[in-house]
């Protein structure tokens, strides 16, 4: 794959919303049968999260380093919004199968913006022809994880996918790099992609959930795997430590 391609789909993956479900509370047997003289300790309130706005956002990503301790080129969802949008008109016209995988397979292209807060940052490094770049996104609630871990448990079902449009047929192919995701990372893989032309590449993704905030880190290129999931753990890693 082409650097501008592979540069164009790191972005669309790294505004990946995933949304997470917040767990009800049991109800518990022995509280019901307990002696009417014993009071239940209350149930603590739990903190709400923090709704952070996309100045907040912005400046969490300002604070961000690469590896070359260069700051990122911060952009956020007001800026992308126009290209969003004819991104998503573009890939209206593509098919993915298996159908239940093409989430994955088109990013955030596939999800809805709507009540979508998101800034981006990207690092670029010539010498290694690399691109990390990393995405926060915020305004989805209680749901924001619910989704990244659904995409751990599609890993598997979609380990091979065929993406059809207009230019021909393209083969994806997904690998669960769960032993070596970082430690912070709720799910991570990698997606290589062969063009009709024959033409190949691959992207490295992880993402995580803190404070309601979804964190997307994606490397492009480089010189070998290790290295680029080294960036791209290097950006999460930051953020979690960041969203307070």
């Amino acid at each position: 794959m082409n650097k501008n391609a592979l540069r164009g789909f790191a972005v669309s993956g790294l505004l990946v919303m995933g949304l997470t479900a917040c767990g009800g509370a049991g109800t518990s047997t022995d509280a019901a049968s307990a002696p009417a003289s014993e009071t239940a300790a209350p149930t603590p309130t739990p903190t709400p999260a923090k709704d952070f706005t996309l100045e907040e956002l912005n400046t969490v990503l300002g604070q961000i380093k690469d590896k070359q301790g260069t700051r990122l080129s911060v952009t956020s969802s007001a800026d992308l919004s126009g290209s969003m949008e004819q991104t998503k008109a573009l890939m209206s016209q593509i098919d993915v199968q298996p159908a239940v995988c093409k989430d994955m397979a088109m990013g955030s292209m596939a999800q809805p913006m709507d009540g979508m807060k998101a800034a981006v940052g990207v690092s670029q490094d010539a010498a290694s022809a690399s691109v990390t770049t990393i995405s926060l996104g915020a305004g989805l609630g209680d749901d924001a994880k619910t989704k990244v871990e659904a995409s751990s448990d599609q890993l598997a079902q979609c380990s091979t996918m065929t993406m059809s449009g207009p230019t021909g047929a393209s083969t994806l192919t997904v690998t669960d790099l769960a032993g070596k995701k970082p430690a912070n990372a709720m799910v991570a893989y990698r997606m290589d992609t062969e063009l009709p032309t024959g033409e190949k590449g691959s992207v490295i993704m992880a993402q995580t959930v803190k404070q309601n905030v979804v964190i997307t880190t994606v490397g492009v290129g480089g010189g070998s795997e290790e290295a680029a999931l080294a960036n791209v753990n290097n950006l999460l890693d930051q953020a979690v430590e960041l969203i307070k």
